[in-house]
């Protein structure tokens, strides 16, 4: 049987790299040895597509804004003057992001891109259920795939860091997690207020360096910069020989962006053998299972305080967490046993 060509069309960095989304939900999955002599895959940012049996058109592309819509239907008329399938596939809730927010992403135009992406592909895929719940009323056939690794990139399970001396406590994300690091400002001052110097904070992303450290009031926290690694692989390459941490926080608000959100930092922290405590909303909720794989703690800042003190007092607790939540990861969220289910859907 001929292999299934697969094109997928996305948006890049400006230095023309993938996004990481690209990487970890389409490009790694569709090469991955598991179905690589089942899938042809091409890839790219350009309106000429090659002929394939699918278009995967992944969140939006980086198109002039005012002409995304035309410049879509047009390539939607061709492909499927071919006979060619359309997807449309996102890991993020873009209709809700920043509503509230003075932020300029996306703008309303992108928002109506979005939703016309959903309303004319065949199908939709996405990486949670809550986030096909928000996808439902524009197409009947939205299939969710979670978000797996490539444990090409991750290698072996490794075993926890053994403790040092002064506990390191990391956080990793994005500017759009910058008012989760925020929400737990409080007891991570006096967290480190407590260890008297005992205890270093990493970032990594997610904040205004200066502004955050300034809110630390001079606590010891580092600011952690990753070069160039904004192709995906170089920076799962860059985490595994940097990030050294005692264990790590993935707060996050509870609203209708955040509830659609995947486990992805349950996934990169329990490859890496890093404990974590997470906040008790769904995304995490769905997965973490509390004192197994991770601690789960409500979003109040009494409750943050008290396990952020547990965990950094108790390394037997930290070295079980890590070790599961290692264990479960490699076994069941890699892509030598995930990466299937993207073949099922696209066929």
């Amino acid at each position: 049987m001929a292999p299934l060509r697969v094109h997928v069309l996305h948006g890049t960095y400006g230095d023309g790299f993938p996004y990481g989304c690209t990487y970890v939900r389409l490009l790694l999955p569709l090469a991955h040895p598991s179905v690589a002599d089942r899938v042809a895959l091409t890839h790219g940012s350009d309106a000429r597509i090659p002929p394939c049996d699918v278009l995967v058109v992944e969140r939006h592309v980086l198109w002039p804004e005012s002409e995304q819509r035309e410049r879509l239907a047009a390539v939607f008329d061709a492909c499927r003057g071919r006979g060619t399938r359309i997807v449309y596939t996102l890991d993020d809730n873009l209709l809700d992001l920043n509503r509230e927010r003075p932020w300029g992403f996306p703008t309303e135009t992108m928002r109506g891109v979005i939703r016309f992406l959903a309303r004319t592909a065949d199908a939709v895929v996405v990486s949670t259920p809550a986030l096909a719940e928000r996808f439902a009323h524009l197409n009947s056939r939205v299939h969710v795939i979670p978000n797996a690794l490539d444990e090409r990139l991750f290698g072996a399970p490794p075993e926890p860091a053994p403790a040092r001396g002064r506990l390191t406590v990391g956080f990793m994300g994005t500017l759009t997690h910058e008012a989760d690091l925020m929400m737990v400002l409080r007891p991570l001052l006096g967290l480190l207020r407590r260890a008297h110097g005992g205890i270093r904070l990493e970032v990594v992303g997610g904040v205004d360096g200066g502004r955050f450290k300034e809110a630390l009031g001079g606590m010891p926290v580092k600011m952690i910069e990753t070069g160039d690694t904004h192709e995906y692989p170089k920076f799962v390459a860059w985490m595994r020989e940097h990030v050294r941490w005692d264990f790590a926080i993935a707060p996050l608000e509870d609203d209708a962006f955040t509830r659609c959100k995947s486990d992805l930092k349950y996934l990169d922290y329990g490859a890496l053998a890093i404990p974590a405590v997470f906040s008790d909303v769904r995304p995490y909720r769905d997965t973490v299972r509390h004192r197994e794989t991770g601690l789960v703690v409500p979003n109040d800042p009494d409750a943050w305080a008290a396990v952020l003190e547990e965990m950094a007092g108790d390394e037997a607790l930290r070295a079980r967490l890590a070790r599961a939540a290692r264990d479960e990861v490699h076994a069941t969220r890699t892509l030598a046993t995930n990466a299937v289910r993207w073949l099922e859907a696209l066929s």
